[in-house]
């Protein structure tokens, strides 16, 4: 499985850019296997963003554009031969449950080709928000945020980094995952849930600012 975490450019998928992003590929008995961190200036910089993730953009733009970074990211990827995506966002997308930072990667890669988007849309996706929203009655979770989770689990977090925060979904799949199946999972993970926290991701995308792979 790769579990990741991505700090981006904004909420919204369709014109969300990475700015950084940590990747942990794990072994079938759930150790790590490989990790990867990548870096990537956004076209346009939001202020918004920055309070969140706090990254500036005069560090921003020390990074390379996405299109010069994302080869190495590509090839790390296709190495680990992975069939599941792990997060930790849920967000509703056209009114259905959907998954974030896979939702990004997918949008980021079809601007690349369609080889690249197909190696990620291949990868069932999952969240930790799900698994410890499934598990709420073993743990009494105050919310579902990933702070909220590590706090009621004893894992250590710096949030909004992007390495941190894809190790303390790590330790939460380690903790929690032996505790149902991913069938269950998988299950509820589409159902159309009252509560989502996380990323809001508009219902129509033609109102959205359209990015050009020429830009």
């Amino acid at each position: 499985m790769l579990i990741v975490d991505l700090e981006t450019s904004g909420v919204n998928v369709f014109d969300a850019e990475i700015i950084t992003g940590y990747f942990i590929s794990c072994n079938p008995d759930l150790s790590i296997k490989s990790e990867f961190e990548f870096k990537a200036k956004p076209r346009l910089w939001s202020y918004e963003a920055e309070k969140i993730h706090g990254i500036t953009k005069e560090e921003a733009d020390t990074f390379p554009a996405f299109r010069e970074a994302y080869p190495a990211l590509i090839e790390w990827i296709r190495a680990q031969k992975s069939t599941e995506f792990w997060c930790h966002t849920n967000a509703n997308m056209f009114g259905k449950n959907s998954y974030y930072d896979h939702a990004v990667l997918r949008m980021r890669f079809a601007e690349m080709n369609d080889e690249d988007y197909f190696a990620i849309s291949m990868m069932k996706p999952y969240s930790t928000h799900t698994l410890a929203k499934h598990l709420q009655s073993h743990f009494n979770f105050e919310g579902f945020k990933l702070n909220m989770i590590c706090k009621t689990l004893g894992i250590e977090l710096k949030h909004h980094d992007a390495k941190s925060d894809a190790l303390a979904c790590y330790e939460i799949i380690k903790k929690l995952l032996p505790l149902t199946s991913k069938y269950e999972l998988k299950n509820m993970g589409y159902e159309n849930e009252s509560t989502i926290t996380g990323a809001t991701i508009r219902a129509n995308p033609k109102t959205t600012r359209r990015l050009s792979i020429f830009n």
